[in-house]
């Protein structure tokens, strides 16, 4: 596949992730039709039988995190997931699979049950070691989707309805190849140019203002020069760490909760195994056997199977199969066991090597222990002050007197902006948690007490609020004058490239206008339209630009250095007829594209004739408050 192709493609991979994902859930059909608990009122009621409830959506958004999560590295928070519209594409995606069933519905499409099951049993995720439909597997996976099999071959039946809808709208959709080909030209024609950069730095003769000039250009960029709005508030903040020293914690109670945590501790042995696996006994023996006799295991398996061992890789016992798992760890190192039978068929394994268990002891972790007690506990003790504290705030304390009377730190703060410093630049050593809270209420009555990402409590009351006002010409002279000449720096280079650009319209040789200037003239690479060659100075805005020219043709452009009198000096066409698998690819790409078009105008269509109740606030109150 063409490396341009890919690049050109980041947007619509962009476009389509979530939905990429979220259509990988939907081969299983989660969230089609489950009659386990529901909400008082679903987020989606479409037609006479489909309801997509808090319930459905909640499944599904735990399996949609869990998937994002895998493939970005970073736990996915229901928030984060919702502000990249994935939330609002599982509803999307619901409502489109809803749209489809009612309407196989209407139609009188019927999906037999024997076809569903059917359908079940050929799916290769449900398949076992010998490629056949594995009922224990089904049951697992059943489990894990909160399902009974009753229902899941209910939800299969609506999927494959809803199926048989869109193959019928969408037919064999292809995209023209008079189409595909007009994109390939366009994504896959490459240029060259040459290029001067002219360093604004380098104009050293841009002069220094007077009074006048400095004050006007205060004066016209007054925005530049605000000082933030700023804030007196006091503050409460309490964390588990500042009760720590009321608590106690015993030598017993420490050994109590090692004891509980011991597999905390712990490193379980891991073991490098190799396996094979055979449905014969017969041949599993003779393994066994010719190991016995000498024979490395691999060469063993390589003369009974034609085929060579699998690698499990280093693993501990909990991952290995339950029928296996006991033999292989009673292995030595190098040791090869007996034939094994499991539901897979009958396994001879080879542990190669075998990295020991390892223990902390009492004393190792004695210390992280008592921490973790001493702050359990310390967090209790904040939970209670935080009751008796919501209670003064509520009875009319205020928060000088609440602190007082509870022994709690009370913060003043005499000016603070939403970066947490002070009025000369201090940073206050506040958290961006407690910072927003301060910013977040409004002046006069304490906030709500609010619990803070870092475990702590707080609770904010503004006293004042300075709003932001231009600071005065005094304060930021010399600010106000080291931009009024960097403008006029930027001013002249701009200037002089212009007139470059002049005198090399009526011909001339830009490397040797380069020469004279004392300059170095880039030469770029070959670069894809709207992509350029930023090691060499061709940003995307100037490639764009260099696509409109013809060979020898000027264009203007900007960059951190200056402005880049560039000049377009090579075109290198697509040649489609040479990479028939890469159009292939793209005709794909195309197609797809066109076919999300057809299937959303479809899906328009049937809103307009089919009556859709939905209530997004029922699922954003699960965005919001994940844990209720």
């Amino acid at each position: 596949m063409l490396s341009s192709i890919r690049k050109h493609a980041r947007s619509w991979v962009v476009k389509a992730l979530f939905g990429v994902l979220i259509a990988a859930f939907a081969v299983w059909g989660i969230g089609d039709i489950f009659r386990g608990a529901k909400a008082a009122k679903p987020i989606l009621k479409i037609g006479k039988n489909f309801e997509y409830t808090q319930a459905d959506f909640d499944r599904e958004l735990k399996l949609a995190l869990q998937r994002v999560s895998q493939i970005q590295g970073v736990q996915v928070t229901p928030a984060m997931f919702a502000a990249f519209g994935g939330a609002q594409r599982l509803v999307d995606q619901a409502e489109s699979k809803g749209l489809l069933q009612a309407y196989g519905e209407q139609l009188g499409i019927d999906v037999p049950q024997s076809v569903a099951v059917q359908t079940i049993q050929s799916d290769p995720n449900l398949a076992g070691a010998t490629g056949q439909f594995d009922r224990a597997r089904f049951e697992y996976f059943l489990r894990q989707l909160g399902q009974s099999e009753a229902q899941y071959v209910e939800t299969i039946r609506g999927q494959l309805r809803a199926n048989q809808v869109l193959v019928a709208m969408m037919g064999a959709l292809e995209a023209p190849d008079p189409l595909v080909t007009a994109v390939y030209h366009y994504t896959q024609e490459q240029r060259s140019a040459e290029l001067l950069t002219i360093p604004t730095a380098s104009m050293t003769d841009a002069g220094t203002p007077d009074d006048a000039a400095i004050k006007k250009w205060h004066e016209d960029h007054s925005d530049k020069y605000k000082a933030p709005e700023y804030r007196a508030a006091a503050l409460i903040q309490m964390a588990p760490a500042d009760f720590v020293q009321d608590v106690t914690v015993t030598d017993d109670e420490i050994q109590t909760e090692y004891e509980a945590r011991k597999s905390e501790f712990s490193t379980p042995e891991v073991r490098d195994v190799q396996q094979v696996v055979v449905q014969d006994q017969a041949i599993a023996d003779k393994i066994v056997a010719d190991v016995k006799g000498g024979q490395k295991f691999a060469d063993a398996v390589k003369a009974e199977t034609q085929g060579d061992p699998v690698s499990l890789g280093q693993v501990t016992k909990d991952k290995l199969p339950a029928d296996i798992a006991d033999a292989v760890f009673a292995l030595p190192a190098d040791g090869v066991s007996a034939p094994l039978k499991s539901p897979f068929g009958v396994h001879v394994a080879h542990v190669q090597s075998i990295i020991p268990g390892t223990t902390k002891t009492l004393e190792d972790v004695k210390g992280e222990i008592r921490n973790s007690l001493a702050l359990g506990r310390a967090a209790d003790a904040m939970e209670s002050v935080r009751e008796q504290l919501q209670d003064e705030l509520a009875g009319g304390a205020s928060l000088e007197e609440a602190s007082k009377k509870l022994q709690l730190h009370l913060q003043k703060i005499d000016a603070i902006d939403a970066t947490g410093k002070d009025a000369g630049g201090t940073d206050l050593a506040l958290t961006q948690d407690a910072v927003n809270l301060i910013f977040g209420t409004e002046p006069g009555d304490p906030s709500e007490i609010t619990a803070l990402n870092d475990g702590s409590y707080a609770v904010a009351q503004v006293t004042g609020v300075t709003a932001p006002t231009v600071k005065p010409l005094d304060q930021v002279k010399d600010q106000v004058t080291a931009d009024w000449i960097a403008a006029k720096q930027s001013e002249l280079a701009t200037a002089k490239a212009k007139a470059l650009m002049e005198k090399l319209k009526g011909g001339g040789d830009l490397n040797a206008e380069a020469a004279s200037l004392g300059l170095t003239l880039n030469v770029s690479q070959p670069f894809y339209r709207g992509e350029g060659d930023p090691d060499n100075g061709v940003n995307p805005v100037l490639a764009q630009a260099l696509f409109k020219l013809k060979v020898g043709e000027l264009t203007l452009g900007e960059s951190a250095e200056g402005p880049v009198v560039a000049r377009l000096t090579g075109i290198t066409p697509a040649s489609p007829e040479t990479h028939a698998d890469d159009l292939k690819q793209l005709s794909e790409r195309v197609a797809q594209s066109l076919g999300g078009d057809v299937q959303q105008q479809f899906y328009d269509a049937l809103k307009a004739e089919i009556p859709v109740e939905r209530d997004d606030t029922q699922w954003q109150k699960l965005i919001d408050q994940p844990d209720q």
